[in-house]
């Protein structure tokens, strides 16, 4: 097989991700139009870190068993040594990748095991970029295999990976309500005005606009939908609740409580596979989708404290700046070293969510983490400062432990701090996650 490295290009987008997050950020600043809430974009983005960081246990897995039927089953050969033929290939793959994409996609609305993945990416009432980076954890350990025609058709495994990675950078920038119409652009492609719709909780939105990069699809199988009116965004059951991991995990918990309710075995295999919305207990009810009125919905929000704003946001840039510094280096990082950045991240982000729903015993969860971080950080500092670790690059910024050490050590006095001050402690309880 002719290797090519695998690309990491959402990785490197990400600096202009949030550039362009700055200038919606701006626009909202300009115009006085809501587009953000803060805690809703801080879990968008936190399921976005545990979407990257997650999907690199497994992406060597669904790449490799890609690879078995590209290396014994592909009935195209394409040299990629060829700047014709590694074009061809590349425009071809692209082509039909989008295809399949809009079959996985669609799929992914019409089972429950699959939009229990899906799912976290409509969980949002907001509609703006950071919507663009909720994205699930798991997901693609299912949806992987719709895209083992591409093997057939003879496109590499990197190749495969590239033009992913590409679909998905491109459709970055259609979460955003400050473009409205594109002309001519929205015969073929698409757009912000037809991600809107697809993320439309209105009867009439539902499961509409599955395209990737393309709308050709949803126009031949008739899915396509044109607004008519800007869509009250989200899902039909509320999702009410700002931790990053429950918000991966809260459907799945769903369909474990309707296969408890299912009437017979076959009923209860065959609920993986129904509809969202069908209610086992219930089986010939028609799936009904309530009106929902822009002017009168209420949407989740818990005001926080600008103390814990401020505190959520330091913290956040902390993890994501050693996630993705790591991410940087991930090819150097042992199974144990990359596990243990994964665990730990995902406890910080989840206690970020608890902070901000100021969820009853947020402090205490958030104190043991500072404890543990101090501890790690000072571990750490003593292993890199005896030589140990040779094997990562960048020992030289041996600051950086200290530097973390001591940001707990306030965080810790600011918690603390709290037991003092009740009305900041016990804030009202979210209602779930």
């Amino acid at each position: 097989m002719q290797t090519l490295e695998l690309p990491t290009f959402v990785t490197y987008a990400i600096p202009a991700f949030f550039l362009l997050i700055l200038v919606e950020l701006v626009f909202q600043w300009l115009t006085g139009k809501r587009l953000y809430n803060f805690s809703d974009s801080i879990t968008d983005l936190s399921t976005g870190v545990l979407n990257r960081l997650f999907t690199l246990f497994y992406l060597a897995l669904t790449v490799s068993i890609y690879s078995l039927f590209y290396e014994h089953f592909r009935l195209i050969e394409w040299d990629l040594s060829d700047t014709t033929s590694l074009w061809t290939s590349a425009i071809v793959g692209f082509l039909s990748f989008d295809f399949l994409y809009y079959w996985a996609h669609r799929m992914s609305h019409e089972m429950n095991f699959l939009w229990a993945g899906h799912v976290v990416h409509h969980q949002s009432e907001e509609f703006n970029l950071t919507v663009a980076l909720r994205q699930p954890a798991f997901h693609q350990l299912f949806t992987w295999i719709f895209f083992i025609p591409l093997a057939f058709l003879g496109i590499h495994p990197a190749l495969l990976v590239a033009i992913g990675e590409i679909s998905l950078i491109y459709q970055f920038w259609i979460h955003t309500r400050v473009i409205r119409r594109m002309g001519p652009l929205e015969w073929f492609l698409n757009t912000p005005s037809h991600h809107r719709v697809h993320h439309g909780r209105n009867p009439e939105y539902i499961d509409k606009n599955h395209g990737g990069t393309l709308i050709i699809w949803d126009r031949l199988f008739g899915t396509f939908k044109k607004e008519n009116q800007e869509p009250v965004y989200g899902i039909v059951k509320p999702f009410r609740s700002y931790n990053p991991l429950w918000a991966n995990l809260h459907y799945w918990n769903e369909i474990l409580e309707m296969v408890k309710r299912a009437p017979s075995l076959k009923e209860k295999v065959l609920i993986w596979f129904r509809r969202p919305g069908y209610d086992p207990a219930n089986p010939d009810q028609p799936i009904i989708i309530p009106q929902v009125d822009a002017e009168t919905y209420q949407k989740f929000q818990i005001a926080a404290q600008p103390s814990r704003i401020l505190y959520s946001l330091l913290w956040f840039a902390t993890v994501n700046g050693l996630v993705f510094g790591s991410l940087l280096i991930e090819d150097q990082l042992r199974l144990r070293e990359f596990a243990g950045l994964t665990a730990w991240a995902t406890f910080s982000l989840v206690c970020m969510g608890w902070i901000l729903s100021g969820r009853r015993g947020w402090h205490f969860a958030e104190a043991s983490r500072l404890v543990f971080t101090s501890f790690a950080a000072y571990w750490l500092h003593i292993q890199l400062s005896l030589g140990q670790w040779s094997h990562l690059p960048g020992n030289e910024i041996y600051w950086l432990w200290p530097a973390l050490y001591v940001f707990c050590a306030f965080s810790l006095g600011w918690i603390v701090s709290l037991r003092f001050r009740s009305s900041e402690a016990f804030s009202p309880e979210a209602h779930a996650g």
